[in-house]
């Protein structure tokens, strides 16, 4: 007789927590936001910045509303064939409803090439350039982190050569 009462009491206790998922799930917020563009007169160059790029897009969300603080650009690929830059945007509203567009800037890609673009030559500091490089003291070459990894200028002699001679030092720290 117990073990039936308890059947039922988690059987209505179940079928209440269904029915509240269900309510809170309805009243959720799955409306993903919207970006609205108005026209700007600009030139992608060296000098152009985030804020920039956001003049002129806004984004507004039906819950939310205005979410054009919470706009972000994504990155910025340049088409030096066609001389334009695409802006991706994203923003996303406090229910994690994420909108992304893209937009298509020209651009000045002799500027870019002159004064130098800052997103594409960013090196990432946790990584750097591990192919081989020349000490800037006495103009020595740095050994490779990747054994076998040309270099300009260097040959496949001087990589095997550069093995060998870590091999023999590898031996010697040992004591084979």
């Amino acid at each position: 007789m117990r073990g039936n009462i308890l059947g039922i009491f988690f059987s209505i206790l179940s079928g209440v927590l269904i029915f509240l998922i269900v309510v809170a799930y309805g009243r959720s917020d799955r409306i993903a936001p919207e970006f609205r563009f108005s026209s700007v007169d600009m030139i992608y160059d060296s000098e152009t910045t985030d804020n920039d790029l956001k003049a002129g897009v806004a984004a507004y969300d039906a819950k939310d509303g205005d979410l054009t603080r919470r706009i972000v650009v994504e990155k910025v690929v340049l088409n030096r064939e066609k001389e334009t830059a695409v802006v991706y945007y994203a923003v996303a509203d406090l229910s994690g409803n994420v909108t992304k567009q893209s937009r298509v800037f020209p651009a000045d890609i002799a500027d870019i090439d002159n004064n130098g673009d800052s997103s594409e030559t960013m090196e990432d500091g946790m990584f750097p350039d591990m192919t081989g490089a020349m000490d800037g003291e006495n103009g020595e070459e740095v050994p490779s982190l990747f054994p076998g990894a040309e270099t300009e200028g260097s040959t496949s002699e001087d990589a095997a050569a550069s093995e060998t001679s870590t091999a023999e030092a590898q031996n010697n720290t040992t004591g084979n």
